[in-house]
Parts: structure tokens; sequence; C-alpha cells
């Protein structure tokens, strides 16, 4: 292998040890350990800064057994290490056939030839490395913005006093710990979810068309229980063709394709055309028309079909959304809906962001 590997020099503005700093911040993103950052570390001190130089080498040649007593590691540990180090991308080994180290410098203090740990690959990803830093820094600005929006929604639900929104609440997010959540999709659909369950017992969203009557001798109602069902009646949930399409497993589509073939219906199916090719896929996944009827007459016909369309994509996923009976999480579904519509929302945002490509909290 060649002993004259040169690389391109630092970024403008980089010194040689802020490489070290670059890789403690993506050493879980580029999987190093300790011992890792403490092997590059130590040899870091065994290079000169002229080294980082563009078109010079930049390497380290001293034997495997004097880095070994250097830090009092045994051999076959730097062995592993330099193994790992290299299996990332971050030094290449060099040497003689016999794997004997050696290297040269000239009068001006040039390396001219070197057989070792070259640091090349590393200098040359310099300018990748600091734009993954950037860009985990602004995901991670971004998540604890989230993570404050969510905390603030939580405050608000609890300050509403209403025990049945709090528990709308811990169906969708059980323990109602913004900290512990650290995928942006699950963020997102946590959000989405608790802004209906506020949206939905907030006193405010239950406000009518009708103006109260005036006489300041009638008792205002202040049920509690009265003023949650005005809530709920408030709370909609919307979805188009298009995204029931997007969001539906294979046989749901395939059943909606054949209604929709039967309609005359050759871009988009209609809702009605939607509505009929679920209760047909309901009964091919044992839920009975009694039982699809009565959880439509409850929920309407929409929710009914959300609920389906959950139940029956989960059955095919591994993982924490996976459900072995689809009819059974079919009823379970649509009795938390008939509380409100927090958690089907919650699932039908968890449906987007993982048919969406967006990493799913499955595991």
């Amino acid at each position: 292998m060649s002993t004259t590997l040169t690389h391109s020099g630092l970024p403008a503005g980089v010194k040689p040890f802020e490489l070290l700093d670059m890789l403690a911040k993506l050493r879980t993103e580029l999987g190093l350990r300790d011992e890792d950052l403490a092997y590059m570390r130590s040899l870091f001190r065994l290079v000169r800064a002229e080294d980082f130089l563009p078109g010079r080498i930049c390497a380290v040649w001293e034997r495997v057994a004097g880095l070994a007593d250097r830090m009092n590691f045994h051999i076959r540990r730097i062995t592993r290490i330099e193994t790992r180090l290299e299996e990332r991308g971050l030094v290449l080994r060099t040497g003689a056939a016999n794997g004997r180290r050696f290297g040269r410098r000239d009068d001006d203090g040039r390396i001219v030839s070197a057989g070792g740990i070259n640091f090349a690959p590393l200098i040359d990803r310099a300018p990748e490395l600091l734009a993954r830093i950037r860009q985990t820094s602004v995901a991670a600005q971004g998540l604890k913005e989230h993570r404050n929006q969510l905390n603030d929604l939580i405050r608000q639900i609890r300050s509403l006093d209403a025990p049945e929104a709090l528990n709308a609440a811990r169906e969708a997010f059980p323990r109602l710990r913004p900290s512990e959540v650290r995928d942006a999709g699950r963020m997102n659909a946590l959000i989405d979810a608790l802004q209906v369950i506020l949206a939905e017992f907030s006193p405010a969203s239950g406000q009518t068309v009708e103006t109260a009557r005036s006489d300041s001798s009638v008792r205002p109602d202040t049920d509690p229980k009265k003023k949650i069902e005005i809530c709920r009646t408030q709370a909609s949930v919307t979805i188009t063709p298009a995204q029931v399409l997007t969001l539906a497993g294979d046989d749901l589509r395939e059943v909606i394709a054949i209604y929709a073939e039967a309609a005359g219906e050759t871009y988009l199916p209609s809702l009605p055309t939607i509505f009929l090719a679920a209760r047909e896929r309901a009964q091919m996944l044992g839920i009975s028309c009694m039982e699809w009827d009565v959880v439509r007459d409850q929920l309407g016909e929409l929710r009914a079909v959300l609920c389906l369309l959950i139940a029956d994509r989960n059955s095919v996923r591994v993982g924490r959304f996976a459900v072995r009976n689809p009819a059974a999480a079919f009823i379970g579904l649509a009795r938390k809906t008939t509380r409100g519509d927090a958690v089907i929302t919650a699932l039908i945002a968890e449906l987007r962001n993982f048919t969406g490509g967006v990493p799913s909290h499955d595991r």
C-alpha cells in the first residue's frame, strides 16, 4: 500500500484538535467508544500542526506495542480500536508487507513517507462531519422547541381541571413525559393529538352560535359533564380520499379499487365508495355487519372507516403498533373514540409519519 497518502487539508478556521471535538459530538452516530476517542487523542499528540496542511501526509508510525504501553492498554485492545476506526472510515492503516511501521521527515519537518496510522480519511471528511454537526444541532433545537410546546399543552390540559381530558391525554401519551421522546415524528404526532384534546375539552371551544339568555335570574349551567359534552360536539376529524388511499393497507386499497371501478370512478374514489368498501373489508376481517353498524351509528361513517383503516394497517406491522386481532382492535379503538377524537387523531398522525418515510417508533 502507498505510504505517501496525502490529504486536502482542514476546512478554513478548523484547528487539528477540533477534529476530536467533532468525533466526540458524533460518537453515537459514528459508533465510537470512549477508548476510540482516547486513542485518537493520544495519537494526535504525536503529529504536528503542519501535518494538517493541504497536500501533506498526516500519519503516526509508532509501533502497536508502543501505543499499548503509552495508553496502558493491551496490544489486542489497540488492534481492535484501530480496526474499528478504519471500518468507520476515519483512519487508514498502511505499512510494510510484514506489518512494520515506519516514517521519515525531511529537513523541513515534512513527512515524506509513512507506514502506520494515516489520518487522511478523517481530515478529508472534516467538511462532512461539520455539516452533520450543524444538522444535528438544528434538529436538536427543533426537538427542544417541540418538547417545550408539548410541555405547554400538557400544562394547559391539566389546568382544565377535567379528569376526562387528562385521561384522554394519557391514552395518547401514557407517561406525559416529553423528555422521554426522542423521535421528531412521534413528537409531532403527540402535539397533534394533545392539540385536539385541548380544543375538544376547552370551554372556549364549546361556544355555540346561539347567544345565552340575558336574564340574570337564570342560574348558569356549570355542570362540567355537560360542558365536556358540548365541547366534544365541536371536534371533527377530516381526511381526503387520497389520504385514505395513502394510509390504507394493500388489501383495503384493493377493495376500494374494486368498488371505485364498479362506480365508474376512474381518478379518485368518492367517500361514499370508500364507506362501502370499508364495510366489505370489515367483514373480511371478522367484524360482523351488526358490529359495524353499531360503530357507524355511534361515531359516524368517517370515524368508523378511520378506526378500520388503523386496525387493518397495524395488523401487518411489527413492533409497538402491531395488532394480532384487527377485529378486536377495531372495536377497542371505536370504544375509545366515543370518548373523543384524541386517540384516533394521534394514531392517524403516527400512520402518516410511518407511511411518509419518517422513522417510526415501532421498536
